[in-house]
């Protein structure tokens, strides 16, 4: 069997950010003694070949950044509600309203379960 070479170039102009990248690909060939055409093959292999078994990865990462989001939400409603010296019934109905829309506490979330004690202290 006869093997065929491909040759692909790679071009680095004199912005800033190609002479951070050829600084990095020089320290990272140091310490790994790779050529600059394996560590391409790396790369590209990565970004385009294992980028495509990430898309669950991606999705529960933006349901976390939501679920955050809710929570920053929340909290600022407490912290509101406590520096206005808001009148006990307020507090009360936002405390029974986060826990009406928490999940189930089987969940075990970690956040929700630090948040907690400070519903339970208004």
């Amino acid at each position: 069997m006869i093997t065929r070479s491909i040759r692909k170039s790679v071009s680095f102009g004199e912005s800033e950010g190609d002479r951070a990248l050829l600084d990095a690909i020089a320290a990272h060939q140091s310490e790994h003694e790779q050529s600059f055409s394996d560590l391409c093959k790396q790369a590209l292999h990565q970004y385009l070949l294992d980028h495509q078994e990430q898309p669950q990865s991606v999705l529960l990462f933006m349901e976390l950044q939501q679920q955050i989001a809710q929570l920053n939400v929340r909290v600022a409603a407490l912290e509101d509600n406590a520096k206005g010296d808001a009148v006990t019934d307020d507090t009360d109905a936002i405390a029974a309203e986060v826990e009406h829309t928490e999940p189930d506490e089987t969940n075990d979330d970690p956040v929700l379960s630090r948040l907690s004690p400070l519903l339970e202290d208004f």
